[in-house]
């Protein structure tokens, strides 16, 4: 009685490794693609990765003959947040997205109180106000 009791055990342990193994290999894959290297394609492009002594670089064939770095390409054609219209924005009540975004050619805004912590990842498509919680006012504008 007890071999077979022991036996049960085993063959369950068994097959659940094997359900386990299952559900890992089904897991998809997850990733993005390089919005620079997306970009160039869009525009009827031909993506060529080269390496350098700095590492790899992606650059982009157009269809005028030209050879542009791929993340070059991306960036000139992309808006910009203007500063000397951010800089504007202190001092006032913040109002809605759309018009921000219209008054500065911002892509995206961030808000955020004042100490409070934020990433350092700079974008220059992007408006970055530090607003009063109970004021609402502006105390910094910035892009990036």
């Amino acid at each position: 009685m007890k071999n077979i009791a022991f036996l049960g055990l085993i063959i369950s342990s068994l097959s659940a490794c094997s359900i386990v193994q299952n559900q890992q290999e089904a897991a998809p894959l997850i990733g993005m693609s390089n919005p620079a290297s997306q970009y160039c394609v869009e525009q009827g492009g031909k993506l060529e990765i080269v390496k350098e002594a700095q590492g790899e670089v992606g650059y982009c064939y157009l269809k005028d003959g030209q050879k542009v770095e791929e993340w070059a390409l991306f960036r000139q054609n992309q808006a910009q947040c203007v500063a000397d219209e951010a800089k504007k924005l202190i001092g006032k009540v913040a109002t809605d997205d759309a018009q921000l975004k219209q008054q500065t050619k911002a892509q995206s805004i961030r808000r955020v109180a004042p100490q409070q912590p934020m990433t350092m990842d700079f974008r220059s498509e992007r408006l970055t106000l530090v607003i009063d919680p109970n004021t609402k006012k502006i105390l910094q504008a910035s892009c990036g």
